[in-house]
């Protein structure tokens, strides 16, 4: 299908060789015994995508870890900035500019690494679930409107393209109708900034090769093949077979 890009350089790459990703962020930083403090005091221990603001050198030696040992992709330290999660933290009203400090933290250090090894390295916006699942009839975990959905991954998706990534990533979702307000929701961010990249979608399944809510895997990759999306992944779950 052909689209508009404005930077398609993964793609590019990707047609060549085989790109590589990193590894965990979350378990990266776990492994560093964190204090309170590094988070931004108590009320913000634990939420590790606010690092980028109150710690960003933790959240560098993870990307750089990764970047030492040669790895094409690295993901931002996003995959909760959107508001339902970063409210429980109260930053809610700070999704642009923890997405774009992460994403400019990852540029700036693929650039870098670009130029010392001669090896193009690309940033990968990581986009995760709203812990909403909006296919069930739940009056905590479905409270929420598809259009509501789709304005709250419409403003991450601006904050990590205006911050520079390469591509963006949706990922570890468990429900198929999440998946598609999140794309839907990037297309308004594209339109927004005027600037376009690819999408990655990655769905999660469980070992009877299901989605969450019951999608088999043949009904997400027909859903999700008639999106506007690049690529198709797995993560957190079992493999391809």
């Amino acid at each position: 299908m052909s689209r508009r890009y404005t930077n398609r350089s993964f793609l590019d790459a990707l047609s060549k060789k085989v790109l590589i990703y990193d590894g965990a962020m979350g378990t990266s930083l776990q492994k560093m015994n964190l204090t309170a403090d590094d988070f931004g005091g108590e009320k913000l221990a634990g939420c590790n995508d606010y690092l980028v603001i109150s710690k960003p050198e933790v959240v560098e030696a993870v990307h750089r870890s990764f970047l030492e040992v040669g790895v094409d992709v690295i993901e931002t330290d996003t995959f909760r900035s959107n508001r339902i999660t970063l409210k429980e933290y109260n930053l809610q009203n700070q999704v642009i500019e923890i997405n774009q400090r992460a994403a400019s933290l990852a540029r700036k250090l693929t650039d870098e690494f670009f130029q010392t090894t001669n090896q193009q390295r690309f940033v990968a916006g990581s986009i995760g679930p709203s812990g909403k699942l909006p296919s069930m009839e739940d009056p905590q975990l479905s409270d929420v409107s598809f259009s509501e959905l789709v304005d709250v991954f419409r403003e991450q998706a601006v904050g990590l393209i205006t911050g520079g990534v390469d591509v963006l990533i949706i990922e570890t979702s468990q429900d198929i109708l999440e998946v598609k307000a999140c794309i839907l929701g990037i297309q308004k961010a594209f339109e927004e900034t005027g600037q376009y990249v690819p999408i990655q979608a990655q769905v999660t399944l469980d070992t009877t090769g299901r989605m969450l809510l019951g999608t088999d895997i043949g009904a997400a990759l027909a859903i999700l093949e008639g999106l506007p999306i690049e690529v198709i992944g797995l993560n957190c779950s079992t493999g391809p077979e």
